[in-house]
């Protein structure tokens, strides 16, 4: 009978070798057990990782689009809180100017527009407000402010309608200026610094994009300054030496302030509209989501009883290679002699 036998370094190396492997066996079953996943993907996939891939990928676009719904949806309600300051500095006097029956007195003209004047400096401090960084009426020029100050659109606005004798001319004027198209030398050319142009899109999920339209360049909001600036003017000495023109000025700026009122409250509605698109999308996002991440469950999910049985057997085969350890590491000469 042939014999082999290996020496006590070979052993113990052979021992060695055995430990180590199997308790990187148990470490990676506990971590399998503890997390619920499979730690060996290209043996799960037997190395065909692409469907896992595309679901991960499917998942980062989700969470990219999902984050630009949660931004476009905070940029929105800023813009609805800031058309709910506007209106409550505006709608009152719109309204005061449009129907006071006391503008007869001869000091009231000068004090209602010197407050029309106050209300369009605040209106312009809104609308070239800013929003995590971002000057929210200014359309794709984020970084720029969208409009002039109000002090510059009144000279500009005094000029043209110098010598005027008129309410009726002077509104017009002031009318022309504010509707006049890009290019024409109009408030487009010379008080708005924002883009024009097609609405910036938002893609906030797979198959929905919202629309960020509103800017300062919007009818709306020329309207409401261009009812503003028609009673402001007042304040600049417009119709000087004729009340009665100033009077019906101030009038005439109340009813397109009115009007205007009813514009804004149309483009708020818009915006809430954007504002529910954005909440439909994100609910489709959160759906979507789940069903992705179970499916990516499904693919690296460990079976618990499988993980059991072999966490049990390594376990075992642990046990035998110390007991065979310990068992080795009393042999003596001595004690064979013995």
């Amino acid at each position: 009978m042939t014999l082999n036998s290996i020496g006590d370094q070979a052993r113990a190396y052979a021992l060695q070798t055995a430990s180590t492997r199997t308790r990187t066996t148990l470490a990676t079953l506990t971590e399998e057990l503890a997390t619920g996943q499979v730690a060996d993907l290209g043996q799960r996939l037997d190395g065909n990782t692409r469907a896992l891939n595309e679901i991960k990928n499917r998942i980062a676009m989700t969470h990219q689009l999902s984050q630009n719904g949660r931004e476009a949806d905070i940029r929105l309600q800023a813009v609805q809180d800031m058309f709910e300051g506007i209106r409550a500095e505006t709608r009152d006097l719109g309204i005061a100017l449009a129907t006071d029956p006391f503008l007869g007195d001869p000091l009231l003209p000068d004090t209602r527009a010197s407050d029309v004047a106050n209300a369009l400096d605040a209106v312009v401090r809104r609308l070239n407000g800013m929003n995590s960084s971002r000057y929210l009426m200014a359309g794709e020029a984020a970084d720029t402010v969208p409009l002039s100050s109000p002090a510059a659109m009144l000279d500009r606005l005094e000029v043209l309608t110098a010598g005027l004798t008129t309410a009726a001319d002077v509104a017009q004027v002031i009318s022309d200026w504010f509707d006049a198209p890009a290019g024409a030398g109009g408030f487009l050319d010379e008080a708005y610094h924002g883009t024009l142009g097609p609405a910036q899109r938002v893609a906030v999920s797979d198959t929905i994009a919202v629309e960020m339209a509103t800017t300062a360049a919007s009818p709306a909001i020329r309207d409401l300054l261009k009812g503003l600036a028609t009673t402001a003017i007042v304040a600049r000495g417009v119709l000087d030496g004729a009340p009665d023109q100033r009077r019906q000025l101030l009038a005439m700026g109340g009813n397109v302030m009115v009007s205007a009122d009813t514009a804004m409250l149309g483009e708020m509605g818009r915006v809430g509209q954007a504002q529910q698109t954005v909440e439909r999308a994100l609910v489709v996002n959160g759906a979507s989501l789940t069903t992705l991440e179970r499916g990516r469950g499904d693919l690296l999910r460990a079976d618990p009883m499988e993980t059991t049985a072999a966490l049990t057997e390594v376990q075992y085969q642990l046990e035998a290679i110390y007991a065979v350890t310990a068992r080795l590491s009393k042999l003596r000469l001595t004690e064979f002699l013995r």
